[in-house]
């Protein structure tokens, strides 16, 4: 063969042995690609563990503490809420609006009983298996909510009928109903005790306007709403809802996962192949995982629910700026982190940080009302100052959560509002519509 004809079949088998080594440094890169960002998740992971945090599912049911059957008042409650199904005939009771507030009392009599009975109990952990995922709601969710609504009508009956003494053990009962869910380690959980807690917060707002209460009860309203004040419970709620995020990634991964396709199975190579080279091409999301976007999201959730926790963990008001600052990251978000926006706009973690934020301020509002009406037992009349406060329970005047300064106070031409400047950061002089106010009226 002469020289002209072997140089171009060199040179052809040079170009195809070029082009063989464009797939096979592709083939490099994604393996490097994957086992880096294998490692990355990895390494999340085992930093959540040295932290003694749970990261499955079956560890986050053990993180939530077990309560003996004979200390746990959510055994009384459970016998409540099937009281309150049975004598309503319904999942809620009847409602007030269909009957009068008299027969609505009486047919909850003995629902009413064991909410009473269940707050004298301090400890509660409801009969839920966390190892298990579901998406269903929690029933004993909505059974709280209802009978935090009977209770508030209750209390309200009780105020009319200017039962003070009655009113406030309805009232005790109220916030002993969200203290059974402090412990629950979810955010749905920890929504439902924002929302009791509003609920008596406003009776209690109602029954100090329309009732006199002695000194003692007072006094035990005012350790109360200190209990309720707990600055743990949301970053519980965010490291329980971390849990159920990572078992999702773990579930989408083994879904996306060609090799353990059902359908592939049981059938030679060849076919199973053939049938799992239709789906990846036929099907946008198993290119997703094969290309370890799965992985990468699942990265960026695990960060961005760390920044929730520690935001959660921060003291007031920082935790609000580090809430708005997170609710734009997730604005900014890319297509590429499907699932993980997804999930985290779901969780809508910056609006319930700034709801719980709202709750802790009428939590700290009404807890200085509380001062304030032992003031006026004291001297007949409320005082032109929250500094007068001091040697009625209070101490210093508690902090507002969105200034960080201390709350504010008005005297009214009847009675008088505590009041924090709210989400806006504007001081409007106790508006109820843009301030977080508690008023008192008398």
């Amino acid at each position: 063969m002469s020289a002209g004809v072997r140089q171009p079949i060199f040179r052809w088998k040079r170009l195809s042995s070029r082009i063989l080594l464009v797939p096979a440094g592709l083939a490099i890169l994604w393996g490097v690609w994957r086992f880096v960002l294998h490692q990355l998740v990895a390494a999340e992971i085992s930093a959540i563990r040295e932290r003694s945090y749970p990261v499955t599912l079956a560890e986050l049911n053990r993180w939530y503490p077990r309560v003996s059957p004979g200390e746990n008042g959510a055994v009384v409650l459970g016998k409540a809420f099937t009281s309150l199904i049975a004598r309503a005939g319904s999942s809620t009771p009847t409602s007030p609006q269909n009957q009068t507030t008299a027969d609505y009392l009486d047919g909850n009599s003995a629902a009413i009983s064991l909410l009473h009975e269940a707050s004298l109990v301090p400890r509660s952990r409801f009969p839920i298996d966390l190892g298990t995922f579901s998406i269903k709601p929690y029933p004993h969710l909505a059974s709280l909510i209802s009978s935090a609504h009977l209770l508030e009508t209750e209390a309200a009956n009780h105020a009319d009928c200017a039962d003070s003494e009655l009113a406030c053990i309805s009232v005790q009962s109220l916030f002993a109903l969200s203290h059974s869910l402090v412990k629950e380690p979810l955010v749905r959980s920890h929504v439902v005790r924002l929302e009791c807690q509003r609920i008596a917060l406003g009776s209690l707002q109602d029954m100090l306007s329309r009732t006199d209460l002695t000194d003692t009860r007072l006094d035990d309203l005012g350790s109360i709403l200190e209990k309720a004040d707990d600055p743990h419970a949301l970053a519980r709620a965010f490291i329980g809802q971390r849990c159920i995020g990572i078992y999702s990634f773990d579930e989408l991964g083994d879904f996306l996962d060609l090799t353990a396709l059902p359908m592939a199975r049981a059938r030679p190579f060849s076919q199973r192949l053939f049938i799992n080279l239709d789906v990846l091409f036929s099907s946008p999301s198993y290119l997703y995982g094969l290309c370890g976007l799965l992985q990468w999201d699942e990265l960026n959730y695990l960060r961005l629910m760390d920044r929730y926790i520690q935001t959660a963990q921060m003291a007031f008001p920082e935790r609000v700026g580090a809430a708005q600052e997170l609710r734009q990251s997730l604005e900014r978000q890319g297509k590429l982190h499907e699932f993980s926006r997804g999930w985290l706009r779901g969780m809508n973690g910056s609006r319930v940080v700034l709801s719980d934020t709202t709750v802790t301020a009428r939590l700290r509002a009404a807890r200085t009302a509380i001062a304030v009406e032992r003031f006026r037992l004291v001297h007949g009349q409320p005082p032109h100052s929250l500094t007068e406060l001091d040697p009625f329970g209070v101490g210093a005047v508690p902090i507002d959560p969105y200034s960080g300064r201390p709350l504010l106070y008005k005297k009214l031409a009847k009675g008088y509002v505590v009041y924090s400047i709210g989400e806006d950061e504007k001081d409007d002089g106790g508006d109820e519509k843009n301030d977080v106010t508690f008023v008192v009226e008398r």
